[in-house]
């Protein structure tokens, strides 16, 4: 969203905000960064001395050791690719149509029931998804199916599909 190509050529207005958790992996180090308007930014830096929201040394030198290395974010962004390879076939051989689901971490599945009919479902496989609802009206009718789990759980979810 800060491309030029994207924003025009200004950042007026615009703050991205970067999250290591998927990319390399670090959930539960709470690792970010926020970059765009200048002015935004320098808000953000004030408020953040106030709520004491300064992130401890040892997660700078993750975060920095991280953002400094591609090799293993591309290995991260292959395996989600891999996962969602035999995932979603196996959801539309089991009826599910796909949704929004181009780039994400995650698959947006449909039967055209209601989400809680279809988390019901799924539990009764032992797949365990996020109800659409949870996000929003226009996700009543959708689950949302992580790319997160291990590859012996979307393994295991695919067989119990019965792919």
């Amino acid at each position: 969203m800060l491309h030029p190509d994207v924003c025009g050529g200004s950042h007026d207005g615009i703050l991205a905000v970067h999250s290591l958790s998927k990319r390399s992996n670090l959930a539960g180090y709470r690792c970010a960064f926020v970059a765009g308007d200048r002015s935004v930014v320098a808000e953000l830096l004030a408020v953040r001395k106030n709520l004491g929201l300064m992130m401890p040394g040892p997660q700078q030198v993750a975060m920095a050791t991280a953002l400094s290395d591609d090799a293993h974010a591309r290995e991260q962004h292959a395996r989600y690719a891999a996962r969602r390879d035999v995932l979603r076939p196996a959801l539309e051989a089991a009826g599910f149509r796909i949704d929004h689901s181009e780039a994400s971490l995650y698959l947006w599945a449909t039967r055209g029931e209601s989400c809680w009919d279809t988390v019901a479902a799924l539990a009764e496989l032992g797949i365990l998804v996020a109800p659409g609802g949870f996000y929003g009206a226009t996700g009543a009718e959708h689950v949302r199916v992580a790319l997160t789990a291990t590859d012996a759980r979307v393994a295991a979810a695919v067989r119990r599909l019965g792919a």
